[in-house]
């Protein structure tokens, strides 16, 4: 049978339920059905063989040429299981001679290969094959399918034996109308009649006897049984308004077709019952001809197969689909990877392919048992679905090793490797809340990611591509890193940005980060403060402006470690200085991306405590990217840190796309205005009135305003004439200098 799909629902313990289901069977049979396996591998014919023999006859071939003798001296197997890729004669050729001979055709063939490509799926199904069986082999799934076809050639064989059987009677009988025939028949011996009566009233299969015109003239009690028409409803009335085929491919004229030339047809039909319930039927139609050839009746005998088409359902989450999560299994992964890959190299496009896990679940499962550790993968599986969009393919691969493909857009490989960034980063975030279980507590569970990017040069396969982010990821485990990218596929851009992450980590914990000062004017331009600026003192790059390492560590979670370490020296730093210095106040420059942590309002507090260093001396610097996601957790972070002292500047305002509805929900002490419009006010009107509004609003907000950018006296002078309530920062007033400098300097 043709499977239907690849989707599917998560199921739990499907191996054992299918491995231990009784309902899917030889029962059908008085004796062994035989299988004839036919494989050129010794350990698939093994595990075959062991897997089937104690419910199976088996016969073994080891190449198409040698099964094919043993079918040419007379061996009639059930069901035979064919390997794809053999020498001399593969698997599609050997079943399309197969199917090529009458007397061999009807024998089901089931493909075993490791393919996994959709392309060689049809050619499998377009030479004749039923079903695939796909290695590594699962011994429950072949005991499962095999029983599955065995029962389905076991019950088509006893209808065509059955349908022939009423054939040969109602070509005995003088009427062949069935009600005329049963009036003649009742003074003959009883003996006479039960075979014939056995045969049509007995069999749980349902019968319908057709005249010529296709209208019924008798049915059987299963008949109704399955169809849930009486036996009066059913008599004299054409079967075709009964018989509502929901499929389409099987209509009443292309079987009758079929019918002519061959006189009877079997297959697979979607049936309506009664009352409108849609259900799977297995179906037999002969026709009846009198002497001259012209069609009497026809004989039609059908089983409902409800059970079997659940089982075929059962097989398919089995083949495709993980029983803990639901999620693809790896076969489907690669299946699905492949399409991603095909439209990457046609359509222009680029993708990512992640594998992440979850560290050392090895000891969740031995601590806390196997339980626990399926409902750490669900809880696991749960969060990576949520991190990742909705067009993007997510699988488990092995234990608690996931793969995830997303969605291919036109993407330079930069840009997916962004993209394919912050899918991890928001898996991190995701994993920050513990897991519960049960009432012993949570457990709290980190993840590793390994990337690569496609298309690249070197090859578009699947197998390969997903090999190579499981590289990236052994790297990431290697080098204690919590996510790595496979080399081959770096651009140049990213080979940069991975070298600038690296180093900035160790330049984190070695101090090589040099704290910077920029002084702030008060209106009469007088010292009213700092702002803090960073460098990177590098020991083989010299000293480093913020540009050339702050935008890479905000592409990653590195930009959290990094403010953090900013906050925590330079607040210390201002801790120790002269009495004097005390009273100056300190901005310091905040990220969205910080910002966004869940703890950051926390983290902050606990900084400034520890500092030692006045509350009320210290602000913070936001963007107006910060109101970009949820407001009301970015004003319930600022509200808790500003009720302990400290206070928020919203900087390089103008330049972002908030409402002002959502910045006066802010609560904010300065608004800075930003150095481009000070920079052109003198020369451009449209800069000037744009000064004028930030000012403006800062008024109306009763704010601080601070205009960035003064690096001349005609910048000062001009701020002075025009706006002399705004407070003053630039180069006029001297130039960033280390912060030690700084305070020796400006207190002298």
């Amino acid at each position: 049978m043709k499977q239907r799909g690849k989707g599917g629902v998560a199921v739990s313990d499907l191996l054992s339920k299918l491995d231990r289901d009784d309902s899917i069977g030889t029962r059908l049979f008085q004796v062994k059905p035989k299988i004839m396996v036919v494989d050129d591998e010794p350990t698939n014919i093994r595990v075959l063989s062991d897997a089937l023999k104690n419910d199976h006859d088996i016969i073994v071939a080891t190449s198409a040429k040698q099964a094919l003798g043993l079918l040419d001296r007379g061996e009639r197997p059930h069901l035979l299981l064919l390997d794809i890729m053999m020498p001399d004669m593969d698997g599609l050729e050997m079943c399309r001679r197969l199917k090529m001979r009458q007397e061999l055709q009807h024998i089901p063939v089931i493909f075993i290969t490791a393919l996994i490509d959709t392309d060689s799926e049809e050619k499998g199904f377009e030479v004749g094959a039923v079903d695939f069986i796909r290695k590594p082999i699962s011994i429950p799934s072949v005991r499962a399918r095999v029983r599955t076809h065995i029962s389905l050639k076991g019950m088509l064989d006893h209808m065509v034996e059955l349908n022939q059987t009423l054939n040969e009677r109602l070509h005995q009988s003088d009427q062949l109308n069935w009600r005329l025939m049963q009036e003649q028949k009742r003074g003959r011996a009883a003996d006479s009649t039960n075979l014939y009566e056995q045969a049509f009233m007995s069999t749980s299969e349902g019968i319908a006897v057709l005249d010529h015109e296709g209208k019924i003239t008798a049915v059987n009690p299963s008949y109704s049984r399955i169809t849930g028409y009486s036996e009066a409803e059913a008599l004299g009335r054409y079967h075709d308004v009964l018989d509502v085929r929901v499929d389409k491919r099987h209509n009443s004229t292309s079987i009758l077709d079929y019918l002519g030339v061959h006189n009877h047809w079997s297959g697979e039909i979607y049936n309506r019952r009664r009352n409108g319930e849609v259900y799977p039927e297995l179906r037999t139609i002969s026709t009846i001809r009198a002497e001259d050839g012209q069609v009497t009746h026809y004989v039609t005998v059908f089983n409902d197969i409800t059970n079997l088409k659940e089982t075929e359902q059962r097989l398919e989450e089995l083949t495709w689909r993980d029983p803990v999560t639901g999620f693809p299994n790896r076969a489907l992964f690669l299946d699905q990877l492949s399409t991603v890959l095909k439209l990457c190299h046609h359509g222009g496009m680029a993708t990512a392919v992640i594998v992440v896990d979850i560290n050392n679940f090895r000891y969740v499962n031995e601590t806390f048992g196997f339980d626990c550790g399926d409902i750490v993968i669900q809880t696991f599986a749960e969060r990576l679905r949520n991190a990742c969009h909705e067009d993007d393919s997510i699988a488990r691969l092995s234990g608690d090793e996931f793969g995830i493909v997303l969605a291919p857009k036109q993407w330079t490989l930069d840009e997916a490797y962004r993209i394919a960034l912050q899918v991890f980063e928001r898996i991190q975030e995701s994993l920050r809340e513990p897991v519960p279980y049960r009432s012993e507590g949570v457990l709290t569970i980190e993840a590793t990611g390994g990337i690569a990017l496609y298309p690249t040069e070197s090859s578009d396969m699947p197998s390969l591509a997903l090999r190579h982010a499981e590289t990236a990821h052994r790297n990431a485990k290697d080098s204690n890193r919590a996510v790595a990218v496979f080399e081959d596929s770096m651009s140049e851009n990213i080979r940069r940005q991975m070298a600038v992450e690296s180093e900035l980590a160790r330049a984190i914990t070695e101090n090589e980060i040099a704290m910077y000062a920029q002084s702030q004017h008060s209106p009469d331009r007088k010292l009213a403060g700092i702002e803090l600026l960073v460098r990177w003192d590098h020991p083989e790059r010299g000293l480093l402006g913020p540009g050339e390492f702050i935008p890479f560590a905000e592409r990653t979670r590195q930009i959290v470690a990094l403010e953090r370490h900013i906050v925590r020296v330079c607040l210390g730093m201002l801790a120790q200085m002269r009495a004097d210095s005390r009273k100056l106040r300190c901005s310091i420059n905040i990220s969205a991306k910080h910002m966004a942590e869940e703890d950051f309002a926390e983290a902050i507090l606990g900084l400034v405590a520890d500092s030692g260093y006045p509350p009320a001396l210290i602000t913070f610097e936001l963007t107006e990217s910060v109101m970009v996601k949820d407001v009301d957790a970015v004003v319930e972070k600022m509200e808790k840190i500003r009720n302990f002292g400290c206070t928020f500047s919203l900087d390089d305002f103008g330049t972002g796309y908030s409402s002002l509805s959502q910045l006066r929900r802010l609560p904010i002490s300065e608004i800075k205005i930003d150095r481009s419009f000070v920079l052109s006010a003198l020369n451009d009107s449209t800069s000037a009135d744009i000064v004028d509004m930030v000012k403006r609003i800062g008024e109306s907000m009763n704010v601080r305003v601070v205009a960035e950018g003064v690096e001349t006296q005609e910048h000062a002078d001009f701020l002075k004439t025009h706006h002399p309530g705004v407070y003053l920062q630039g180069y006029f007033f001297g130039r960033p200098a280390p912060l030690w400098t700084f305070f020796v300097e400006k207190s002298h």
